[in-house]
């Protein structure tokens, strides 16, 4: 890891705000925030951002941490006791064991995972469809901006993975989904610096304007960002290469 001022105190940069800051950035490349084009009480839950050319963006905020809960805490002890099951002998590498899982046990490990992210998914899902159909909306032109500040138990690739598989099949107004970060930083495999990450993956609906939209999208807001809170002293990282984050890791600060 680089030698970087405070790094370990206090983080590369002071946290800051995620939706106030990105409020900033839309109205900054001409965007608008669709709760200032709706009536004050609007009979439906909207998407938070429309731009001119039907463009529609939802900003979920992921500050839970999921492997905290009672839920997860329940579902991993059922997969410890089906291990122990299989295995009497098995044992953590702390504890002078192998440490190794059998094969089927991380894809259940990230099945717990599955129901916090739908909900995510599926709320934004009926936002982006209800704005779309108040604003009688008809192409491919969702995206959800998923900011994943908090969530660490299972890397950037293994969320976004999730994600897509429950995509797949459902919540068919995201036609773009985001992974990113605004204040947490990422180890990727191969690499000692830390980064924020902007990933972007698409639907197979999704036009290549679309794709372009949030290229563009994805470097404005890096600029944007830079200009706000100084130059990085990090990398700022963009791709939408599922591969090129396989194996990354969300940077915990000591507390």
């Amino acid at each position: 890891m680089p030698t970087i001022p405070g790094f370990w105190d206090i983080g590369p940069h002071e946290p800051i705000a995620v939706e106030a800051t990105w409020d900033e950035f839309f109205n900054s490349i001409g965007g608008k925030r669709v709760s200032e084009l709706l009536p004050k009480s609007p009979n439906f839950d909207n998407a938070d951002y429309l731009f001119d050319t039907g463009v529609l963006a939802e900003l979920k905020e992921i500050e839970t941490e999921f492997g905290r809960t009672d839920a997860f805490r329940a579902g991993f002890d059922k997969l410890m006791k089906r291990l122990v099951a299989e295995d009497p002998e098995w044992s953590p590498a702390l504890l002078g064991g192998s440490g190794k899982y059998p094969a089927w046990f991380y894809p259940e490990l990230i099945r717990i995972f599955r129901p916090p992210i739908s909900r995510v998914l599926k709320k934004a899902n009926r936002q982006l469809r209800s704005t779309k159909d108040h604003f009688k909306i008809s192409g491919p032109t969702g995206i959800l901006l998923f900011v994943n500040d908090g969530f660490t138990t299972i890397g950037p690739d293994l969320v976004r993975s999730l994600a897509c598989d429950l995509l797949t099949n459902s919540y068919s107004s995201i036609d773009s989904f985001v992974y990113l970060t605004v204040n947490r930083y990422v180890e990727i495999h191969g690499s000692d610096a830390p980064r924020l990450v902007w990933a972007p993956t698409y639907s197979e609906r999704a036009p290549d304007a679309l794709h372009e939209f949030v290229n563009d999208l994805g470097r404005n807001w890096f600029a944007f960002l830079e200009a706000k809170i100084g130059p990085f002293t990090v990398e700022k990282w963009e791709t939408d290469d599922p591969d090129a984050i396989r194996g990354a890791k969300a940077i915990a600060l000591p507390k």
